[in-house]
């Protein structure tokens, strides 16, 4: 018999792994890198196997926990061998095979293993849409090319394929999905080369599609005449959207809140914490190209209150809006697709919104957030105390806000109180 539990580990910090034992055989998996938050031995109990609720990300990481070991727990009820044994045989089934995959194989492989990353509520971390799109473009190109894509293997991939893909792209296609394209086949060759079956090194020199750096870039902002004319603005001559007002009121929490599209959306109640005397959402931005957890704390004012009161009795499941609910999440079929139907048609509607406001640019969500950082800090607010609310890093508020010239409001009075 296999015996499978958690202990911690180590004199530096808080490590946990996973022990597998059985006659004076012993094998540990460390699963430290696989927590979320800034964790303390005392978060820990032992005698439960789980993190106690004050612990950063518990329920998600108890989740993981529980997920992880169910692998094993499960696999040594009929095995009889050792436990090396085992664990090479749960390697052999899980890791993708020795002998080099296909590159739609390999793909596929790709897809399989983003979609083990869940958030706590249960849907996806990132999407897997544009790998199965890339999919797609490279049979036709191959189709083109007449390359045989359903023999074509990973490790038959080179600098001339990829540069040669790009140049069909802006051909064939006039460009449109450049950017995807040489995303996909980016993070392909990476993973591939991870897995042994590329070099990465080899593909440096390609025709890889480079946005402008975000320091040159400039975010559109409202005005405040702008944002009061949003606020009374008569939807009904712009849209017959029956959602006008849940629209309506959805900018306007992220224009108070700052926050992202796909935050608002899955804000919930149980965020709600006091500080201070004062209500405040306290969560964690849904960012995945960030490793470490992404906080933010955000005061609740009238205006907010007034907003989710009035689609309380609508929304489902503790959500702040009627948005995202329980069933959607086990009914969608992509990753955070009730996100992306709903901002999509959102977008939408704000192109004609963005008319209406006279916006020489296309209004978008992203604007509100953008206004939101750029009011506050132009109103003095202090850069920290701007992202920590925001969840963004103080060197991109002062990179995007600040046109690199720092906090000028706090460094003056700094360089006034420099008297003794």
């Amino acid at each position: 018999m296999i015996t499978i539990n958690y202990q911690m580990f180590g004199t530096k910090g808080f490590q946990l792994r996973l022990r597998l034992y059985q006659d004076g055989e012993t094998k540990f998996i460390n699963v430290t890198k696989m927590l979320k938050g800034a964790i303390q031995k005392k978060h820990w109990n032992q005698k439960k196997q789980l993190f106690i609720p004050s612990c950063p990300f518990s329920d998600e990481n108890n989740a993981m926990l529980v997920q992880f070991r169910q692998r094993y727990d499960e696999m040594a009820i009929n095995w009889t061998g050792s436990v090396f044994g085992m664990i090479a045989a749960m390697e052999t089934a899980t890791e993708p095979s020795q002998k080099a995959l296909t590159v739609s194989e390999f793909i596929q492989y790709v897809v399989d293993q983003l979609n083990k990353n869940k958030h706590a509520d249960g849907s996806g971390k990132g999407s897997f849409e544009n790998y199965l799109k890339c999919d797609k473009r490279l049979q036709e190109f191959c189709k083109a090319k007449k390359i045989k894509y359903s023999k074509l293997l990973i490790t038959e991939l080179n600098a001339a394929f990829v540069n040669n893909v790009f140049e069909w792209v802006e051909r064939a296609r006039k460009g449109t999905g450049m950017c995807y394209v040489s995303k996909i086949l980016h993070s392909l060759i990476m993973k591939a080369d991870k897995e042994g079956y590329l070099k990465a090194e080899d593909f440096k020199k390609c025709n890889w599609f480079k946005k402008p750096s975000s320091s040159s870039q400039k975010f559109h902002t409202l005005t405040e005449e702008q944002c009061k004319k949003f606020t009374t603005l008569d939807l009904s001559s712009i849209s017959k959207s029956p959602l006008n007002e849940l629209y309506r009121d959805f900018c306007l929490f992220i224009l108070y809140t700052g926050q992202s599209a796909c935050d608002a959306i899955a804000l919930r109640y149980s965020d709600i914490k006091k500080i201070g005397g004062i209500s405040h959402f306290v969560f964690n931005r849904r960012k995945i190209a960030e490793k470490q957890a992404v906080p933010c704390s955000v005061p609740i004012n009238t205006e907010l209150d007034r907003i989710m009161l009035r689609w309380r009795r609508l929304a489902k499941d503790g959500y702040i809006f009627p948005i995202r609910n329980k069933e959607k999440l086990k009914t969608q079929t992509t990753n955070n697709g009730d996100i992306k139907h709903f901002i999509g048609n959102l977008n939408n509607w704000l192109k004609k919104v963005g008319k209406a406001l006279g916006c020489s640019f296309p209004l978008h969500t992203y604007t509100f957030r953008h206004t939101a950082i750029t009011h506050y800090i132009s109103k003095g607010v202090p850069v920290i105390y701007v992202s920590n609310m925001m969840g963004t890093s103080i060197e991109n508020c002062e990179k995007i806000y600040y046109n690199n010239q720092g906090d000028t409001a706090s460094r003056n009075k700094v360089l006034a109180a420099m008297k003794f």
